[in-house]
């Protein structure tokens, strides 16, 4: 390309681009103030209509009683059914297969050590099968964050899962 090809290139951009309309720079700035022609004069407000006064009854709002509370009812051994020698047995044998650091078992260890899922172990704490639990009004009242359970809880929550099944 020689210098004069460069120019006209050069030129012809500038060529193609618009030019400013002077109507449109001229819109922000400050308008003539023109009066404004005479408005209708305002509606005057309406005409209040008396309201005739209707005595309203009254109403005689009574406390209702109260029932007592009941305190929750924590599940003790001495409640428990007694279950057959043999599965006492057996479920005894299985939680001696623990480790002895094995102190606390979670949902997640019942499952994976005994095949009790978190669903069946519920509703064996719903049923009062298993000591030291807090039930009130058939609910089961929460053990902290997460529950543990102990090795005598997990004997009698074992004994509770098998003897569904056991045919001796």
């Amino acid at each position: 390309m020689s210098v004069d090809a460069d120019s006209r290139a050069r030129t012809q951009k500038r060529k193609k681009s618009r030019k400013a309309d002077p109507g449109q720079l001229g819109l922000f700035d400050e308008a003539e103030v023109r009066p404004v022609e005479s408005a209708p004069p305002p509606l005057p407000p309406p005409p209040k209509i008396a309201q005739p006064q209707v005595a309203r009854p009254t109403i005689n709002i009574r406390p209702r009683p109260t029932a007592a509370v009941k305190p929750a009812r924590i599940v003790r051994v001495d409640d428990l059914p007694e279950y057959p020698v043999e599965l006492v047995a057996i479920v005894d044998r299985s939680i001696a297969e623990l480790p002895a650091d094995v102190a606390w078992l979670t949902y997640r260890d019942v499952g994976k050590r005994f095949g009790v899922s978190r669903a069946t172990i519920a509703r064996r704490l719903k049923d009062g099968l298993v000591p030291g639990v807090r039930i009130h009004d058939g609910c089961v009242l929460g053990d902290g964050s997460v529950r543990r359970f102990d090795r005598t809880q997990l004997r009698w929550l074992l004994l509770a899962v098998r003897f569904s099944g056991w045919r001796g």
